[in-house]
């Protein structure tokens, strides 16, 4: 099974840039055990821009989806909770439904470092046998969050039009 990593595509340079978040959502309540702390539905406020574009994948601050992604996700891993965010741009009357899921978070990545090099995908490694049944999960990798997946979920996105989603193969061990 090929797995990959899953970000926004970085062509997507008017994408809503959240604001105000961190007193309202931590980084670490974004797990199964702590997801009680998050609200079931959060309004947050976006920079104002007149040509902001709102992409199915968002990857910062967090990991938040539209309701397409959702719905392919809840196919794969019908357990998975979802916390509602909306996102507003008051000025412009701009706002998008997304859902922050709550994804089991796997120790099943390792990047090999090279001096005087960044680490990319080419040197990541994910242990398949950790990840077992699961379709997407989170993972850790150098002290940042990152979202994998298997093939068949994503070829499910792409099958659907999902649009900003930036994927990087990653070798399986």
């Amino acid at each position: 099974m090929k797995y990959f990593l899953i970000k926004m595509d970085q062509k997507f340079d008017t994408a809503p840039e959240v604001k105000g978040w961190f007193d309202k959502i931590k980084h670490s309540d974004i797990c199964v055990k702590r997801s009680h702390n998050i609200e079931k539905r959060q309004l947050l406020f976006i920079e104002s821009n007149p040509n902001t574009v709102f992409p199915d994948i968002l990857t910062f601050p967090f990991f938040l989806v539209t309701a397409v992604v959702r719905d392919v996700v809840r196919l794969y891993e019908p357990n998975v909770l979802f916390k509602q965010i909306v996102l507003l741009d008051p000025r412009y009357s701009k706002t998008c439904t997304y859902y922050l899921p709550i994804l089991n978070e796997v120790d099943c990545l390792s990047g090999e470092h090279r001096p005087g090099k960044a680490v990319n995908s080419n040197y990541i490694k994910v242990d398949t046998q950790k990840i077992s049944d699961q379709s997407i999960v989170y993972a850790m990798l150098k002290e940042k969050r990152c979202v994998v997946a298997n093939l068949s979920i994503v070829e499910s996105f792409l099958r659907r039009g999902v649009v900003g989603v930036d994927l990087e193969e990653i070798i399986g061990k």
